[in-house]
């Protein structure tokens, strides 16, 4: 919701009091309709008000309809707006123009997405509403657009701090630094204050800056909450345990198509128990007509199509079922639909892979770490129960893929015989701090290049810039074209050194790097999610690579490139040894995952409530009680 607006205005009369009484009463009625999960008849009711109302309520009940229908029914909730937008055109149709302009995105039709989002231009827009174009402008390449439009929004807004996560997340994909670390402070600040719940951060752009697990926490519980609340529950039990009764395991996912959740949570599906289990698939993503959404499903005993169906309705699909697990492997991420968790249609909920860390709690019982990611005593943060499972909760079965040969031809602007050096994460992910250390690496060793993704010409602009700043020639930076995921592993071949960027370190891309025979520098984090590449590389035995201080990493990075001896046996190492390396053993892991699991029926079962679990190598896992719960 936008801010409240800092003018001074007269006081309303009192015809305009009883207006804004009725239309408050009105939109209690449809909330409470929405609450009881009657989404139909909340939509029906926004909709048969529109022609009795004036017209920037009508826009409103419009957009207020389509969000409504957004998560389950995209196209009807398209329909609404266009209808609306068709209507002899008025300043007021912004608002509709950039929820339309939504919706086409996330349908991926780009073209109309980037129409409608240039209908806005001109149209009245809320200072709020002017930071959302920003941030859409930005997921559709529109960069230099996205950044005029959160500044302009941003300062309209009086730099109000509730929309600061929002431009910090263009600010950060356009590596506008001056802007970011405006915000970050801005935000830093506002949790110093106890403000956590009035910033409303979201929560994946919240750990793009702040490495303080207990501040994650509560900004992702105050999310999660705000986003999800609790619903009456569908199931309030376990499902009773017969003789040769296998348990019943449900995923819940938006991924199952080409991404990288699939990719990983195939290790798991090759190599699932489908003897002492039974695997269901709950999808809520579209069909990208990929090989990998097909490979999929195809391993599971059912598959549950659940994109089109209300949150309870897919609950209620799920509780059917009986399905004893449920894990969602998306977490508050793109696509989520925590919503269906929020009914309770499984006695035991558990977040895994998909966000790394808490999910908010509440109806989350559990959510899947390992030791490192996790450390001993830091359980006591979160509102979920830990379980821990060895070596590294990413299950990575890479032995089952191919790695492409090393290409005789070099890529493009890589030059021969020079220390490579690579950072293939998202350009969101590089903060200041992380670009000053990797370019004194690069001081230090003057013939190296630094190789990383092609980025949008802004961010570009702006990390050649900071080189030159700090006394580095742009020309030292490759940029590599994206490529498909084989073509991507056989150029990785040719870097020498990858480097890890914190706080939000590298997941799927440290363990493509590790496959690719590649070693990764990181610097040890104090979070999930800037420990899980320390802790990839724990299981494949590098631990040395995990360096405890911002000057020993540099140090360390500075010392392997300039001993290229130190790195070729490193390489050498992943690729002789890879088939014995923890990191890469898939069978193991989901035999570990499946312990899990069991531990956590067992629990359920017997009326306990969760504990804290911990898998040891294949023998059954320990339920732990907290130290209050023991004490009592």
């Amino acid at each position: 919701m936008p801010p409240p607006s800092r003018n001074v205005r007269p006081a309303p009369s009192a015809a305009a009091r009883n207006e804004a009484a009725g239309k408050a009463a009105f939109l209690q009625k449809v909330q409470a309709l929405v609450t009881a999960g009657q989404l139909d008849g909340a939509v029906q009711m926004l909709m048969t008000a529109i022609a009795k109302v004036k017209p920037l309520d009508a826009v409103e009940f419009r957009i207020r309809a389509a969000q409504l229908l957004r998560r389950s029914a995209k196209e009807r909730a398209i329909a609404v707006l266009e209808e609306g937008v068709a209507q002899p055109p008025g300043a007021s149709s912004g608002p509709a123009w950039l929820a339309l302009a939504g919706l086409y995105e996330e349908l991926r039709d780009r073209k109309k997405a980037m129409q409608a989002a240039q209908q806005t231009i001109g149209l009245q827009l809320t200072p709020g509403q002017r930071v959302d174009l920003g941030r859409l402008m930005s997921k559709l390449g529109m960069d230099r657009e996205a950044l005029a439009a959160v500044r302009a929004g941003y300062q309209a807004s009086g730099d109000h701090p509730r929309l600061a996560s929002y431009a910090l997340r263009v600010a950060l994909q356009a590596a506008d630094w001056e802007l970011s670390d405006r915000l970050t402070a801005q935000l830093m600040q506002a949790h110093q204050q106890g403000m956590t719940e009035e910033v409303s951060e979201t929560p994946r752009t919240h750990l793009l800056w702040c490495e303080d697990e207990a501040v994650n926490v509560r900004t992702i519980a105050s999310f999660a909450k705000r986003q999800f609340p609790e619903r009456p529950p569908l199931v309030t039990q376990a499902w009773p345990a017969k003789p040769g009764r296998k348990l019943r395991v449900g995923y819940l996912s938006y991924d199952f198509r080409a991404h990288a959740t699939s990719l990983l949570h195939l290790g798991a599906m090759r190599h699932h128990d489908h003897e002492q289990f039974e695997w269901v698939a709950y999808c809520t993503s579209y069909d990208d007509g990929s090989a990998m959404r097909r490979d999929m499903l195809s391993r599971f005993e059912q598959v549950r199509m659940l994109g089109k169906l209300s949150d309870l309705q897919a609950a209620q699909r799920i509780a059917q079922d009986r399905i004893d697990v449920l894990v969602d492997l998306n977490g508050l991420t793109e696509g989520t639909r925590m919503g269906i968790l929020a009914h309770r249609p499984a006695p035991v909920q558990i977040s895994y892979l998909g966000y790394p860390g808490t999910a908010g709690g509440r109806f989350i019982d559990y959510f899947i770490a390992d030791p490192y990611t996790v450390p001993e005593g830091r359980e006591a943060l979160f509102p979920e129960k830990v379980i821990r499972i060895p070596h590294t909760y990413q299950i990575n079965d890479y032995l089952a893929r191919y790695l492409p040969p090393k290409p005789r031809k070099r890529p493009d602007g890589l030059p021969e015989g020079v220390p490579v050096v690579g950072m293939f994460n998202n350009v969101n992910k590089i903060t200041p701090t992380a670009w000053q250390a990797w370019m004194r690496i690069l001081q230090a060793v003057p013939e190296a290049v630094f190789w990383v993704l092609e980025l949008n010409p802004v961010a570009r602009e702006h990390l050649e810039a900071a080189a030159q700043r700090l006394g580095v020639a742009p020309g030292r930076l490759v940029f590599a074209p994206k490529l498909k995921q084989e073509q991507h592993l056989a150029r990785m071949q040719f870097c020498d050194l990858m480097l890890d960027p914190w706080p939000y370190g590298g997941h799927t891309t440290t363990g493509d790097s590790l496959f690719a025979g590649v070693p990764v520098l990181a610097l040890e984090g104090h979070n999930f999610a800037s420990r899980v590449s320390g802790g990839l590389l724990h299981a494949a035995g590098l631990s040395e690579l995990v360096r405890p201080t911002l000057e020993d990493y540099i140090a360390h990075g500075v010392q392997l490139l300039k001993s290229p001896e130190r790195l070729a046996k490193m390489k050498q190492y992943l690729l002789r040894h890879r088939a014995r390396l923890a990191v890469f053993d898939a069978p193991a892991r989901t035999r570990h995952l499946e312990l899990a699991y069991l531990a956590t029926y067992a629990l359920s079962v017997r009326g306990e409530s969760p504990r804290h679990i911990r898998v040891e190598g294949g023998r059954a896992p320990v339920a732990r009680a907290d130290k209050k719960e023991a004490a009592q």
